[in-house]
Protein backbone atom coordinates (compact mmCIF):
# COMPACT_ATOMS: atom_id res chain seq x y z
CA UNK A 1 0.00 0.00 0.00
CA UNK A 2 2.83 2.43 0.84
CA UNK A 3 4.49 1.79 -2.55
CA UNK A 4 1.20 2.68 -4.23
CA UNK A 5 1.10 6.09 -2.55
CA UNK A 6 4.75 6.94 -3.18
CA UNK A 7 4.26 8.15 -6.80
CA UNK A 8 1.20 10.09 -5.67
CA UNK A 9 3.18 11.77 -2.90
CA UNK A 10 5.93 12.72 -5.37
CA UNK A 11 3.36 14.10 -7.80
CA UNK A 12 1.71 16.16 -5.05
CA UNK A 13 5.09 17.55 -3.95
CA UNK A 14 5.89 18.48 -7.56
CA UNK A 15 2.49 20.11 -7.98
CA UNK A 16 3.00 22.14 -4.78
CA UNK A 17 6.44 23.20 -6.01
CA UNK A 18 5.01 24.30 -9.37
CA UNK A 19 2.26 26.25 -7.68
CA UNK A 20 4.64 28.13 -5.36
CA UNK A 21 7.49 28.72 -7.83
CA UNK A 22 7.03 31.73 -10.12
CA UNK A 23 7.08 30.83 -13.79
CA UNK A 24 10.14 32.35 -15.43
CA UNK A 25 9.89 33.62 -19.02
CA UNK A 26 13.29 34.77 -20.20
CA UNK A 27 11.82 36.77 -23.08
CA UNK A 28 9.74 38.79 -20.60
CA UNK A 29 12.56 39.24 -18.06
CA UNK A 30 13.37 42.97 -18.07
CA UNK A 31 17.15 42.69 -17.48
CA UNK A 32 17.37 40.27 -20.40
CA UNK A 33 15.36 42.56 -22.69
CA UNK A 34 17.45 45.58 -21.71
CA UNK A 35 20.63 43.64 -22.44
CA UNK A 36 19.35 42.53 -25.85
CA UNK A 37 18.30 46.10 -26.69
CA UNK A 38 21.65 47.53 -25.57
CA UNK A 39 23.50 44.95 -27.66
CA UNK A 40 21.36 45.73 -30.71
CA UNK A 41 22.09 49.45 -30.41
CA UNK A 42 25.81 48.80 -29.81
CA UNK A 43 26.03 46.58 -32.89
CA UNK A 44 24.36 49.25 -34.97
CA UNK A 45 26.73 51.97 -33.75
CA UNK A 46 29.72 49.62 -34.14
CA UNK A 47 29.31 49.84 -37.90
CA UNK A 48 30.55 53.43 -37.64
CA UNK A 49 33.86 52.66 -35.90
CA UNK A 50 34.57 49.09 -37.03
CA UNK A 51 36.21 50.24 -40.31
CA UNK A 52 38.79 52.02 -38.15
CA UNK A 53 39.51 48.78 -36.29
CA UNK A 54 38.23 50.07 -32.97
CA UNK A 55 36.58 47.82 -30.41
CA UNK A 56 33.41 48.83 -28.58
CA UNK A 57 35.44 49.63 -25.47
CA UNK A 58 38.02 51.65 -27.39
CA UNK A 59 35.25 53.68 -29.03
CA UNK A 60 33.65 54.35 -25.65
CA UNK A 61 36.97 55.48 -24.19
CA UNK A 62 37.50 57.82 -27.14
CA UNK A 63 33.95 59.19 -26.88
CA UNK A 64 34.34 59.91 -23.16
CA UNK A 65 37.71 61.59 -23.66
CA UNK A 66 36.35 63.63 -26.57
CA UNK A 67 33.63 64.93 -24.25
CA UNK A 68 35.67 65.38 -21.07
CA UNK A 69 39.15 66.27 -22.33
CA UNK A 70 41.31 64.78 -19.53
CA UNK A 71 40.40 61.85 -17.35
CA UNK A 72 42.16 58.96 -15.66
CA UNK A 73 41.35 55.40 -16.68
CA UNK A 74 39.45 55.01 -13.39
CA UNK A 75 37.37 58.10 -14.17
CA UNK A 76 36.58 56.69 -17.63
CA UNK A 77 35.57 53.39 -16.04
CA UNK A 78 33.33 55.19 -13.55
CA UNK A 79 31.74 57.35 -16.25
CA UNK A 80 30.97 54.40 -18.55
CA UNK A 81 30.14 51.75 -15.95
CA UNK A 82 32.85 49.53 -17.44
CA UNK A 83 35.35 47.49 -15.49
CA UNK A 84 38.66 49.31 -14.83
CA UNK A 85 40.70 46.40 -16.21
CA UNK A 86 38.71 46.44 -19.47
CA UNK A 87 39.20 50.20 -19.78
CA UNK A 88 42.93 49.87 -19.04
CA UNK A 89 43.34 47.29 -21.81
CA UNK A 90 41.52 49.55 -24.27
CA UNK A 91 43.63 52.53 -23.20
CA UNK A 92 46.78 50.48 -23.77
CA UNK A 93 45.69 49.61 -27.30
CA UNK A 94 44.74 53.21 -28.05
CA UNK A 95 48.15 54.35 -26.77
CA UNK A 96 49.83 51.72 -28.95
CA UNK A 97 47.95 53.11 -31.95
CA UNK A 98 49.02 56.64 -31.00
CA UNK A 99 45.44 57.87 -30.55
CA UNK A 100 45.82 59.01 -26.92
CA UNK A 101 48.34 60.83 -24.86
CA UNK A 102 49.03 60.10 -21.23
CA UNK A 103 49.91 62.96 -18.93
CA UNK A 104 52.10 62.73 -15.89
CA UNK A 105 50.68 62.30 -12.42
CA UNK A 106 52.88 63.43 -9.57
CA UNK A 107 51.06 61.18 -7.11
CA UNK A 108 50.66 57.89 -8.98
CA UNK A 109 51.60 56.78 -12.50
CA UNK A 110 48.47 54.63 -12.61
CA UNK A 111 46.28 57.72 -12.27
CA UNK A 112 47.83 59.72 -15.08
CA UNK A 113 45.38 61.88 -17.03
CA UNK A 114 44.47 60.66 -20.49
CA UNK A 115 43.33 62.68 -23.49
CA UNK A 116 42.89 62.29 -27.22
CA UNK A 117 45.90 63.49 -29.17
CA UNK A 118 45.61 65.15 -32.61
CA UNK A 119 45.39 61.79 -34.38
CA UNK A 120 42.74 60.56 -31.92
CA UNK A 121 40.71 63.77 -32.24
CA UNK A 122 40.86 63.49 -36.04
CA UNK A 123 39.66 59.88 -35.95
CA UNK A 124 36.88 60.76 -33.54
CA UNK A 125 35.84 63.73 -35.70
CA UNK A 126 35.65 61.41 -38.71
CA UNK A 127 33.51 58.77 -36.93
CA UNK A 128 31.27 60.94 -34.73
CA UNK A 129 28.98 62.35 -37.46
CA UNK A 130 27.96 58.87 -38.62
CA UNK A 131 27.51 57.72 -35.00
CA UNK A 132 25.24 60.72 -34.42
CA UNK A 133 23.30 59.88 -37.59
CA UNK A 134 22.82 56.33 -36.32
CA UNK A 135 21.64 57.72 -32.99
CA UNK A 136 19.15 59.96 -34.80
CA UNK A 137 17.84 56.97 -36.77
CA UNK A 138 17.21 55.20 -33.47
CA UNK A 139 15.50 58.26 -31.97
CA UNK A 140 13.33 58.56 -35.08
CA UNK A 141 11.81 55.19 -34.20
CA UNK A 142 9.93 57.00 -31.39
CA UNK A 143 7.49 59.88 -31.28
CA UNK A 144 8.79 62.94 -29.40
CA UNK A 145 6.58 62.09 -26.44
CA UNK A 146 7.69 58.44 -26.38
CA UNK A 147 11.35 59.43 -26.66
CA UNK A 148 11.08 61.82 -23.69
CA UNK A 149 9.35 59.08 -21.69
CA UNK A 150 11.94 56.50 -22.73
CA UNK A 151 14.80 58.81 -21.69
CA UNK A 152 13.06 59.39 -18.36
CA UNK A 153 12.82 55.62 -17.86
CA UNK A 154 16.51 55.20 -18.68
CA UNK A 155 17.39 57.90 -16.14
CA UNK A 156 15.33 56.07 -13.51
CA UNK A 157 17.10 52.81 -14.27
CA UNK A 158 20.53 54.42 -14.02
CA UNK A 159 19.83 56.73 -11.07
CA UNK A 160 17.05 54.77 -9.38
CA UNK A 161 19.12 53.59 -6.44
CA UNK A 162 20.39 57.10 -5.71
CA UNK A 163 18.57 59.28 -3.16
Amino acid sequence: MDNFNFPLILALRRLKQLMTTPHFHLEDFLPYRLSIAANAVSKRIAKTYAPDKLSRTQWRVMAVLASHKKMTAQMVADKTGMDKTTVSRAVGKLLDRDLLKRGISRQDARSAPLSLNAKGRAMFAKIAPEALRQEQDIKDMFSDKDLRLFLTFLDKLVDGDKP
